[in-house]
């Protein structure tokens, strides 16, 4: 879930930096435009959802301590490059109150990039959170997807690891 809204607000912030692209090219339309954005306790997704240890549901949350995004466009053609990073501390918050919280950090790093003959987009995580009760939970993903000139998927895959101890 926290994908898919990383996601769209990494989609939505590269097509307004791609329409400011052309118009702070210089004027021969040469050249390209790299914008970077750093930001400092963000909250960044929050998803009602089961804990993948026990399956209880509640909601995580979670809050980028630092994050930093870059987005390279050109100016002769629509062609963009980006990538984020972003780390914090996350929070599973279960609906029932007698269940445990779980609390700890995680990592992302995601990446497009764009041309008139592919497009490519990658995303890695990982969450590493303790109980209060003394559980641990580590969920690690890693996902890819590549489209031809004619976005047919040529290759797609997300590999996700949980482990509950």
């Amino acid at each position: 879930m926290h994908r898919r809204v990383l996601r769209a607000v990494s989609l939505a912030a590269a097509l307004a930096l791609l329409t400011a692209g052309a118009a702070l090219a210089d004027a021969g339309g040469q050249g390209t435009v790299t914008t970077t954005q750093q930001f400092r306790n963000l909250p960044l997704f929050s998803a009602h959802m089961p804990n993948p240890c026990t399956g209880a549901m509640g909601t995580l949350t979670g809050t980028a301590k630092t994050a930093v995004f870059h987005v390279t466009s050109f100016a002769t053609g629509p062609e963009f490059w980006m990538t984020g990073t972003d780390e914090g501390v996350a929070t599973f918050t279960p609906d029932d109150p007698q269940s445990a919280i779980a609390s700890g950090h995680f990592t992302e790093w995601f990446g497009e990039s764009f041309n008139n003959q592919n497009d490519v987009q990658h995303f890695t995580s990982t969450f590493r959170l303790r109980g209060s009760d003394g559980s641990r939970i580590v969920v690690q993903e890693t996902a890819h997807v590549s489209l031809n000139a004619n976005s047919v998927v040529t290759v797609s895959f997300d590999k996700v690891s949980v482990h509950c101890g």
